[in-house]
């Protein structure tokens, strides 16, 4: 006897082969990190900054840790930034592969801020993205450009807030010299008691643009998604 339900569909023409053709697709080979249940956030990255800071460079290292149960690739893009301009400047992309329960380390060394930047000098900034693959080759992705886009208010800000204290340490310094006369001898005590006075009048202002500059550095460092951190930046002593 057949049975006919006319509460079932008709299969369209051409499902069945491709019904099939998926079927197939799901039986083929697992991709190998699939496979293995390997879970890529067991490597990590961290920047260290060195304590010591040469004449024309400040250097940090980027140290890889695989703590996965077996060998991975890693690849870096690591991008320069102007604390001037804000423009990168050079891109650097090392890769390599890091065995079970091992490190690696990358090293820089972050250039001085250009001549023409005459007030609170910095080092180079720096954005570093990692990727990481267990069967090929692994690639990163360079996040400067957006990251730099997402922080451009934080950056106007900060730029404004810096250029004010120059130009209010400059009215500082002229008014010094115009209203506090030194005779050919050196200071005299009449000259430091002006010098003391001026400067206590001005000492709130730029003590305020002290603590804007601080709490702007620190927005712009650790603020927005952990891929957008930005290292480096360091004021040249």
């Amino acid at each position: 006897m057949i049975y006919n339900d006319v509460n079932r569909r008709a299969a369209p023409a051409g499902l069945l082969p491709r019904l099939l053709a998926g079927l197939l697709l799901c039986l083929g080979p697992v991709p190998a990190a699939r496979a293995a249940g390997v879970d890529l956030s067991c490597a990590s990255h961290t920047v260290l900054g060195k304590i010591q800071v040469a004449e024309r460079y400040k250097e940090y290292d980027v140290v890889l840790h695989n703590r996965c149960p077996g060998p991975l690739y890693w690849s870096m893009c690591i991008e320069r930034i102007d604390p001037q301009s804000h423009e990168i400047v050079e891109v650097h992309t090392p890769s390599g592969f890091l065995e079970a329960e091992q490190k690696s380390r990358v090293n820089l060394q972050m250039k001085k801020g250009p001549e023409r930047m005459a007030f609170r000098k910095r080092f180079q900034e720096f954005y570093v993205n990692v990727g990481y693959a267990i069967d090929a080759a692994a690639t990163a992705s360079c996040v400067a450009g957006g990251c730099e886009a997402e922080r451009s208010e934080a950056r106007a800000r900060s730029d404004a807030n810096l250029k004010a204290w120059e130009e209010a340490e400059a009215a500082l310094s002229a008014r010094l010299t115009s209203e506090c006369p030194q005779s050919g001898w050196g200071k005299t005590e009449q000259a430091e008691a002006c010098e003391a006075g001026i400067r206590e009048a001005a000492r709130e202002q730029l003590e305020g643009f002290a603590q804007s500059d601080a709490e702007l550095r620190k927005e712009l460092q650790e603020g927005g998604p952990e891929r957008c951190r930005l290292h480096g930046g360091d004021l040249v002593p």
